[in-house]
């Protein structure tokens, strides 16, 4: 990756297909944050990885697709920040607490992650949550430990993770305040069967130093809120389009 900082992985052999698809996801990841997807064309971003242009649909559809990749790739980035924690916390409602608190604060304040989002066009479809197939393994590790009650894990984790979705989707519209975040843990370990006051200690807990990606051409702001910048880009674009038209 040229521009997210990875910072804790292994370089990986690639093959050859892996890399020429490695450049064209970092060459759209490096235009979409330096344009704006509304600017970015299928010839720019294979001009920018310095592949022949239809090589583009070996690999991706549309630029949609390609898109999805990276929003993939985040994820992916995220839980490898996040797996040496995990495999220190031992208490599954820890593991849990963390594990969601963690992609709900990166959601929210990471630079490399909000600006993509928001120059590709997402910041009201796309949120940073735990993986389903992450929050199954805890909740059944919580089950075998007698830690969580559950009748159904598959549907316990499809409720934890809609919540998740929708409550950092709403912080991310400004209808939520950042600290429903903590209510919304403190409510899904109540429902996996954590007393109160357990569950209320457990998201209240301040998270441990664990790594992020970065931008290293950008510092975070957390201060501008998704909707002001998106109403930024939407001002730069009307003044582009009327300087046009002149």
């Amino acid at each position: 990756m040229s521009v997210l900082n990875a910072g804790t992985a292994e370089p990986i052999k690639l093959t050859k297909r892996e890399r020429t698809r490695r450049k064209l996801m970092t060459a759209t990841r490096d235009l979409i944050y330096d344009r704006g997807i509304e600017r970015v064309a299928i010839l720019d971003i294979t001009d920018a990885a310095g592949v022949a242009a239809g090589s583009f649909y070996n690999y991706f559809e549309n630029k949609a697709a390609i898109v999805a990749a990276i929003v993939d790739d985040f994820h992916e980035v995220f839980e490898a920040h996040l797996s040496e924690t995990r495999l220190r916390l031992k208490d599954p409602a820890m593991r849990l607490s963390v594990s969601l608190k963690y992609f709900f604060t990166q959601s929210q304040n990471n630079e490399a992650w909000r600006s993509f989002v928001i120059n590709a066009g997402l910041s009201d479809k796309q949120v940073l949550v735990q993986s389903p197939r992450q929050c199954r393994d805890d909740i059944a590790f919580g089950v075998r430990g007698g830690r969580f009650k559950s009748d159904s894990v598959a549907i316990t984790q499809s409720l934890i993770t809609g919540m998740a979705n929708h409550v950092a989707l709403e912080i991310q519209r400004g209808r939520l305040p950042k600290t429903a975040v903590l209510e919304t843990l403190r409510h899904i370990l109540r429902m996996l069967g954590l007393p109160d006051i357990a569950a209320k200690a457990f998201a209240e807990a301040p998270l441990p130093k664990i790594g992020v990606p970065v931008r290293d051409d950008l510092p975070a702001d957390p201060s501008i809120p998704f909707r002001l910048a998106i109403e930024r880009r939407k001002v730069t674009r009307t003044i582009e389009q009327a300087t046009a038209a002149s």
